[in-house]
Formats: C-alpha cells, structure tokens, sequence
C-alpha cells in the first residue's frame, strides 16, 4: 500500500463533512500523508488534476457522479479508487460514510483487494472521449429523433431512429442502459452492450459485443445535429454526416474493493430493495 493517500470530493460540495475530516486525521496518524485539493483537509492543497497524478490511492467522497468523473482521469494515470457514498444511490461506492475510518485502516494495512473494470473510448474528428459506464450519441434536440447507421467491424447492424444509441461496458449495464431495458451484466465479462433509447422500430434489440470490436455510429445527411454524451457528464456536439467510433479504451479502471459484497447483492441492495 502507497504512504500517499488522495481525497477528492464532489466539485460542488462547499462543506466537509466531519467523517471526511477525521478520515483525514486518521490517515496523517497513521503516518501516511493527505493529498487534497481542500485546505480544510491538508496543509498544501494541490490542483485535482495533481492529486490524482501524485496519490497511490484515491478516495472519493461524493455520489456516483463524482465517483466516474474522477475515475475516468485516475484510469489514466492507473491509480486506484475508492468511492465512499456521500450521494442518494451509491451504486459504485464501496463504502457507506459510517464504513469509511473502519476502510481507511484496511487500506492502510493492506487488507483489499483492486477490482479492474473496462473502460470505453470514443473517436471523432480526430478528438477522444473516454468513459466508464457509457458513451450516449443522442440528439440534440429534444424535440427530434436521432437517425443513425450503426456498424460493427464494417458490417451494417442496423439503421436506427430513436432517441439515441448507447454503448455501455459491464460496469454502465446497471445505470443508463439497465433504464432502457438492457441486459444486466456481470462486471466480470469482457463485453459491450448496444442500445437503443426509444427506438422507432419493433425489431430493435440490445446486441452484446466482443470488447475487441468497433461500434460505428453514423449519421446520414438526413438525421440533424447529435452530440456525444461519456457518463452523463462530458457532452459534444457532433455535426451532420460525422462519425463516432468506439471501442475499448486502452487502459482500465482500478476499483478498490473492501467490503466483500458481491454483484447480485450490490443489485438488490441498491436496485431492489431501494424500489420496494
């Protein structure tokens, strides 16, 4: 285990909450140093950006959004995250704010282990996006369909009308596309799920495909301007007759793992018993 320890919280949070401080306070008695952004929690805040750079592990407190926004960037510099549920859902958190000292001891001295997760990337004009659950391209407007030809490795898989086309990795198959009626997927499997978002057809259907693949997303001189959306966060436009490649992304994320939870008893802890 590294001797620097990162916490980041939600960009919008103003206030700290006092299980945060004292996490903090743990970790500097344990003889380990604080690495933040905050100067509430440490004597030299840093740029976000750095933090992720120089921390052997982060841990974030916030809901999932904060969670993906700084795992996407951690993935890159191949740094562990730990999420810590400060928000409503808490799907990719590990940890509950009561848990988060008892998980700071178990961090420090070793005990957990790293979950690696696949991540996607997005190629267009010549730019990249990367996400962890998904990568949406969707119309524009609200008040328009998406028409769009989507292929896989060359091959024409269908011509959609619909709201918009969504690829997702196993760890996404339980958030944006699980609402659209696509499959669950295990975080284990190597795979990619493609879905539609309120199709115009009656024959539309998710389709599972090998991470190795190429999804194509083309839009024909017909359909009107799209954008690109990776996790609900960073959204692009995309112009008329422009198309969108994804695939795997070249690196993974890193999902430290301490309490013992396995998948299906995350699902209904948080998916099903949530909505009983």
């Amino acid at each position: 285990m590294g001797r620097k320890l990162g916490i980041l919280l939600g960009i919008r949070r103003k206030d700290i909450a006092k299980e945060v401080r004292l996490a903090a306070d743990m970790i500097r008695s344990l003889s380990c140093e604080v690495l933040s952004d905050r100067g509430e929690l440490c004597e030299n805040p840093m740029l976000r950006e750095e933090v992720i750079a120089q921390s052997d592990t982060l841990i974030v407190c916030g809901g999932d959004g904060t969670i993906l926004s700084v795992a996407r960037e951690a993935a890159e510099k191949h740094v562990p995250v730990l999420g810590v549920n400060f928000g409503q859902l808490g799907f990719l958190s590990e940890v509950e704010t009561d848990g988060l000292s008892d998980a700071i001891k178990r961090l420090i001295s070793g005990e957990y282990t790293v979950e690696n997760r696949l991540m996607l990337e997005a190629n267009y004009n010549g730019r990249k996006v990367y996400a962890l659950n998904d990568i949406v391209v969707r119309r524009e407007s609200s008040l328009a369909v998406l028409r769009a030809d989507v292929s896989v490795d060359g091959t024409l898989l269908d011509h959609y009308v619909a709201d918009g086309v969504l690829v997702s990795t196993p760890t996404g198959a339980s958030a944006y596309a699980l609402s659209c009626g696509g499959p669950l997927v295990h975080p284990s499997l190597q795979c990619l799920s493609l879905t539609a978002i309120c199709p115009h057809s009656l024959r539309a259907r998710p389709a599972i495909l090998s991470p190795e693949q190429k999804i194509e997303v083309a839009m024909p001189e017909r359909s009107l301007p799209a954008m690109i959306c990776a996790d609900g966060q960073d959204m692009v436009s995309v112009n008329t007759q422009d198309t969108v490649t994804i695939g795997k992304a070249p690196f993974e994320a890193q999902l430290v793992r301490i309490s013992g939870m396995d998948f299906f008893s995350r699902v209904h802890a948080k998916l099903v018993d949530r909505t009983e």
